[in-house]
């Protein structure tokens, strides 16, 4: 079993011809159970064969089946009246598959899968994108020669990052080898903490990411501790601190380039959200339809969604039968919202009792026949229509920024190569790629991936241009439905055979925001950024870097806006595309950012009202927590209409009210509420003074209520999270380390032991 947090095995599937997807290893061998084996094969494995001229990347979740679960299931006492949760892994599965002649039926299928306990989403990403094309080297069957595209959700354009290293090859290694060796080195990476620097290597590539933010672990929650290993910090982790903006696990997703088509949907889909609407989304590829779920989860930021998230589903998961059902025998949960997505037409069918269904075609797969028409259903009358980019042969240019993937030692041109078709030949081998790449009229001197054969090459990489904005505008203004993908046309996939797939919105109840007047509003921007030169544009981009995977480090004066733009400047030949984020993108985020924000600002008014005569230590306590009640608030909403946004307010209370009952009785009020709670903990730490909160708090029993308190929710951070915040662990432990010197004897030895059992 691995010692990692960061990986808790790899698995490699092959499809045979005669009994479907069969796995040919897990590495370490005895991390996954017999049942985990099973449910693997039918979740991590597309069961619609995507047609495309590249491999993918998709992102699942799958019930927690490693060995280790069932043991700790199995020591695990629970009381007869409670039922015992089900825990989830994360998933990331590198889809492959080449044409090659030379084996049955012509082609090679083969999934490879990282299993984590860490929703660290661009960190498995990057991962995969070093171990398996190593492992396509070395594959006896049909290996891979030249570097291959990969479309994922942070490159919706395929996209390679990293050179061909021939010293991996079946003569050299198996496919076991590789895996086996990638996991000893992640077994030496330091241990995983949120919001920190790693510069590590794995397969001789030098990798330089940083981890996303996350909340603590809520102190109400109902969570077993993890069997973590020990802490392993060394110098290649850099502790970045609260200067720097911290940043989401999907803040990285470039949203306009994933839901471009939908522009004139997304506010709909924004309001359904927040009302614990539930969704279901279609697409030909798993890597669209996984991409475009977490896109659609993120639109609630700030907020963390908290609904169920199925990224990928597939016909045999084990609750098909359950979501199949909901909406005829089945009522839709109204305190939780369901995003599933999918690539079996059969759903259609399936999921006809969902109210809501969103359909987006990735344009980069190819057509092998039928024509596709999306349909567009309304909602009380009022007609959904999609924004269209044009016929899918000449789709928008996605723009690009750079994060810090470092280059090889070995390797001194561009990782970044012109996307081909598997099995078409690229026109470079291993031993020629530096020269040709250098020539190559679809790659960039500094080596950053354009276009491939169906996209119109764009005036810089990293520029939004109006010529490839106009034709999202013009559908979006007309209300023009998706035009027919015609086989043959480039784009599509043969599973859209006869099938009419629909895009319909229909809420329980009216829609209240004007969306109409919101999109035009987001679309304004986006014109105006658009028609922005090469160099504006560079600057609003370079005004927020890129400091890794997941990182944004805000500039806030023009002297650290020289300095960034500097080090983009000096980094960029040796940096590497990872997500493809542009101007037009960072717009989009933004948008959805200040609509959240004004939504909640009467969450964040009534919050301020109960806590302002609490401590710090008072909001550690789970009584305080619990007291924030939804009833507490909509009571202060009635009384207090002054903060509610324009886009509301426009209606009476009676009407706007429902919006926010509706988003009260659900999850994503308690997910605010805690981020709020948490976020005054850290500020309120932060600028702790001890010595004067001694002066104020005299009677040592109310001192003794206040440490026990805090380090109660300190010790939650440390025993139940495979990733503790260390920045945070460090500076409780050092606010509790004062704090005992105010608590007489004997007490006060008794909590220096228990402060020094906080060991992470």
């Amino acid at each position: 079993m691995s010692s990692s947090a960061w990986v808790i095995c790899f698995v490699s599937i092959r499809f045979d011809l005669d009994i479907g997807p069969v796995i040919d290893h897990v590495v370490p061998s005895d991390a996954l159970s017999d049942e985990g084996k099973r449910i693997l094969t039918q979740t991590a494995f597309p069961d619609c064969n995507p047609e495309s001229g590249h491999d993918l990347i998709f992102f699942f979740h799958m019930k927690d089946v490693t060995a280790a679960a069932a043991r700790s299931q199995a020591e695990t006492v629970v009381a007869p009246c409670r039922k015992q949760t089900v825990s989830y892994i994360h998933g990331a599965t590198y889809y492959r598959q080449k044409r090659d002649p030379s084996v049955p039926r012509g082609y090679v299928q083969q999934a490879f899968v990282l299993l984590s306990r860490l929703p660290y989403m661009a960190v498995h990403e990057l991962i995969l994108r070093v171990v398996v094309p190593r492992l396509c080297q070395c594959c006896e069957l049909s290996p891979d020669m030249d570097k291959v595209p990969v479309l994922s959700a942070l490159s919706p354009i395929p996209t390679t990052f990293f050179e061909v290293d021939s010293s991996f090859n079946p003569s050299q290694y198996s496919q076991k080898e590789v895996l086996e060796r990638a996991i000893e080195e992640i077994e030496g990476w330091p241990s995983p903490h949120p919001h920190v620097q790693y510069n590590v290597t794995l397969l001789y590539q030098p990798l330089t990411f940083v981890t996303p933010k996350r909340c603590l672990q809520k102190i109400d929650a109902e969570i077993s501790p993890v069997n973590r290993h020990a802490m392993h910090l060394d110098d290649r982790v850099a502790f970045l601190g609260s200067k720097h903006q911290s940043v989401g696990a999907r803040d990285v997703i470039p949203l306009y380039a994933l839901l471009s088509e939908l522009l004139r949907h997304l506010t709909q889909i924004w309001e359904l959200l927040l009302c614990h609407e539930s969704i279901f989304i279609w697409s030909n590829t798993p890597s669209m339809a996984s991409a475009v779920a977490v896109a659609v989860a993120s639109l609630v930021q700030p907020l963390e969604y908290n609904g169920i998230l199925r990224s990928y589903f597939t016909v045999q998961d084990e609750i098909f039968n359950r979501f199949s059902r909901m909406g005829k025998g089945i009522p839709f949960s109204t305190t939780e919202s369901i995003i599933v997505a999918g690539t079996n037409p059969f759903f259609f069918r399936a999921f006809d009792g969902w109210h809501n269904i969103l359909t987006v075609v990735d344009r980069q797969a190819r057509s092998t026949g039928g024509a596709i028409t999306v349909e567009e259903k309304g909602n009380n009358g009022n007609e959904c229509t999609d924004a269209n980019t044009g016929n899918g042969m000449n789709p928008i240019t996605i723009t690009t920024t750079t994060t810090t993937t470092t280059t090889s030692s070995t390797t001194s041109s561009s990782t970044a190569t012109t996307p081909v078709r598997r099995g078409e030949g690229s026109g470079s081998g291993s031993n020629n790629n530096n020269n040709n790449n250098h020539h190559h009229h679809s790659v960039s001197p500094k080596g950053i991936p354009l276009v491939n054969e169906h996209m119109t090459p764009p005036e810089s990489p990293r520029v939004f241009t109006y010529r490839n904005f106009f034709p999202v505008l013009t559908a979006a203004r007309q209300n023009t439905s998706f035009l027919p993908i015609m086989s043959g046309g480039g784009t599509g996939d043969k599973c859209f055979n006869h099938h009419k797939v629909v895009n319909m919105f229909k809420s329980t109840y009216p829609f209240l925001v004007d969306h109409k007047a919101q999109t035009a509003i987001l679309l304004h921007r986006l014109e105006q950024a658009s028609r922005l030169n090469a160099e504006a544009q560079l600057a609003s981009l370079n005004a927020h870097v890129w400091n890794g995977i997941s990182h944004l480090e805000e500039c806030t004066n023009s002297s650290d806006v020289t300095d960034c733009t500097d080090r983009i400047n000096t980094e960029s030949d040796s940096a590497h595309i990872f997500s493809q984020y542009s101007i037009a993108d960072d717009i989009v985020r933004k948008f959805f950012v200040t609509l959240t924000k004004e939504f909640i600002k009467p969450v964040n008014a009534w919050f301020q009202a109960m806590t302002s005569p609490l401590t710090v230590f008072h909001l550690c306590d789970p009584a305080t927590v619990c007291a924030l009640t939804s009833d507490s608030f909509l009571n202060f909403l009635k009384e207090n209409r002054e903060s509610v946004p324009s886009f509301l307010s426009c209606h009476p209370y009676k009407t706007y009210s429902v919006m926010y009952e509706r988003f009260a009785k659900g999850s994503l009020f308690h997910s605010v509420v805690w981020q709020l709670v948490e976020t005054n903990i850290r500020q309120g730490l932060e600028e702790m003074q001890v010595d004067v909160w001694a002066r104020e708090y005299p009677s040592e029993a109310e001192r003794i209520d206040m440490f026990i308190n805090l380090y109660k929710l300190v010790q939650r951070e440390v025993t139940h999270s495979i990733d503790p915040d260390v920045v945070f662990v460090t500076m409780a432990i050092s606010v509790l380390a004062e704090m005992v010197a105010y608590v007489s004897e004997p007490l006060r030895d008794q909590f220096m032991l228990k402060i020094r059992e906080l060991k992470i």
